[in-house]
């Protein structure tokens, strides 16, 4: 979609950015998209944490632009050996984009995985929680036991076995991280800049 975007010669183009920009700025309400999503079937699914962002207006807006920012000679160099839109698209352009693709990736993969409130909201299977969702329930009771147990708290205190707020949210801070430090040294090439050096020769 947003390589059809991209295309200057789309007649409903302007439209259609509007249409979606508009979305970005003036939602429905938390309600309404709760309603859609379990219309679909994505309440208390795993997908829940996907097509959502699968679709989201602002990353179609990055891809698009990221999409506009190649060479036309690509297009029409394609276009004069006999190629349609679909071979361009396939054989062409998805190549290009994969920097693009796997920035927008990351960063969905990063926000959801910092992420409590989809899985609070959205779900409420225990095995579809989320890390930060589990925490946030962990500091929850943590929090309510030792303002409601100041005696036992001294006395775990005393003990040296008592389980503090910020314990938790040191050991989550480590737990969370990891993942991340181990994924982005895999998907670092896809930064590098300058990936259409010497794609098109004038």
């Amino acid at each position: 979609f947003a390589y059809s975007m991209s295309r200057k010669d789309l007649i409903v183009r302007k439209f259609l950015n509007i249409a979606f920009i508009f979305t970005m700025y003036f939602g429905g309400g938390i309600v309404p998209y709760y309603m859609i999503l379990k219309n679909v079937g994505l309440i208390n699914n795993f997908w829940v944490y996907i097509w959502p962002n699968i679709i989201s207006v602002y990353n179609m807006i990055l891809i698009r632009n990221y999409i506009q920012s190649l060479p036309n000679d690509l297009y029409e160099s394609a276009k004069i050996d006999g190629a349609n839109d679909i071979v361009i698209f396939f054989r062409i352009v998805m190549p290009l984009i994969k920097p693009i693709l796997m920035t927008v990736t990351l960063f969905v993969a990063i926000m959801q995985w910092n992420s409590w409130f989809d899985s609070h909201i959205y779900t409420s299977s225990q095995n579809l929680k989320t890390l930060q969702a589990v925490i946030y329930q962990l500091l929850n009771k943590y929090d309510t036991k030792m303002m409601t147990s100041a005696a036992a708290r001294m006395s775990d205190a005393a003990n040296k076995n008592v389980v503090t707020p910020d314990s938790i949210r040191m050991a989550s801070t480590m737990i969370s991280t990891i993942p991340i430090m181990l994924v982005y040294p895999l998907v670092q090439k896809y930064f590098v800049k300058g990936i259409m050096l010497g794609a098109v020769k004038e």
